[in-house]
């Protein structure tokens, strides 16, 4: 039974993303291009493996789908024309489907209530909650706050804009 619904799943990824994924070599060459490679777990590579194999459950439940930054040089760069970009869009449509949610709402959430009570963020505060919603990420954002802290890219106070009001009732008006 449950070998069925995982070739439905892999038809369904196939018909999103384009048979020619069917093609793919496991050569590494997407992931070797991504910028965002070192944070993935599984790559680009392995995501498109569990997809061929109808591994649904590991290939929905991650944070690959959610880490791609769509610069498309996994497409570009692979020498048999798949678009792994687009297996990934595939499994975020099927992960919406399925109600299953990025770490990174959280983070969204709590960047529009930034930017709706202050009129703009502050790295800090808005690190330090969300990590507080999602600790998995606590290692991975240190590493990037003590690179950014000294170069002064990281503002510490939590700064409010004039006319608070305006920004939000355009932030009532995007209904956020």
């Amino acid at each position: 039974m449950a070998k069925a619904l995982d070739e439905d799943f892999k038809k369904e990824v196939l018909r999103l993303a384009g048979d020619e994924v069917k093609s793919c070599i496991q050569c590494g060459t997407c992931s070797a291009s991504c910028p965002t490679a070192h944070l993935m777990n599984p790559s680009i590579r392995k995501l498109v493996k569990l997809c061929l194999e109808g591994r649904k459950n590991e290939a929905l439940h991650n944070e690959t789908l959610w880490l791609c930054t769509s610069c498309l040089l996994c497409t570009v760069r692979c020498p048999r024309g798949i678009r792994p970009k687009m297996v990934v869009s595939a499994l975020k449509e099927l992960a919406e489907r399925e109600r299953i949610e990025s770490p990174g709402r959280e983070y969204d959430r709590l960047f529009s209530e930034q930017i709706a009570d202050y009129g703009r963020i502050s790295e800090l505060p808005l690190i330090a909650e969300f990590l507080l919603s999602y600790p998995q990420g606590s290692v991975q954002s240190m590493e990037v706050g003590l690179e950014l802290l000294p170069r002064g890219k990281i503002t510490l106070e939590r700064e409010q804009v004039k006319r608070r009001d305006e920004v939000r009732r355009i932030m009532e008006e995007l209904g956020k």
